[in-house]
């Protein structure tokens, strides 16, 4: 896959080659991603950011064996304005975050055909 954003080699070494497990993290990865970019959407639009700073949180934590480096980044640096009250730019960023882990369900979509191939 072009752009591809997952770090597949660091997910086999976690899981020491397990195909199965590999197949799960990423099928977990697509289903509560998705539905983190729709609450952080709905969250981010209504400015409720109690919510959006939670979603951020729990994205954060499914990013890290992912190997998403650089939205693993981003979400802490929103987390931590969120935590100290300071909205500057937080939408934009909200933004890059809902694009890039857009990408990322693709990525991990099309790591799954290549597993279950």
């Amino acid at each position: 896959m072009k752009n591809q954003i997952i770090d597949i080699e660091g997910l086999r070494r976690l899981s020491g080659n397990d195909e199965a497990f590999i197949s799960e993290i990423l099928k977990l990865y697509t289903d509560q991603a998705a539905k983190d970019v729709i609450e952080l959407e709905n969250g981010s639009s209504l400015e409720d950011w109690n919510s959006v700073r939670f979603v951020v949180h729990r994205m954060r934590s499914s990013a890290v064996p992912l190997g998403l480096k650089d939205l693993v980044v981003l979400l802490k640096k929103v987390e931590m304005k969120l935590k100290e009250d300071i909205y500057e730019n937080v939408q934009s960023e909200i933004e890059k975050i809902i694009a890039i882990s857009k990408h990322a369900i693709d990525d991990a979509k099309h790591q799954l055909s290549l597993t279950s191939a």
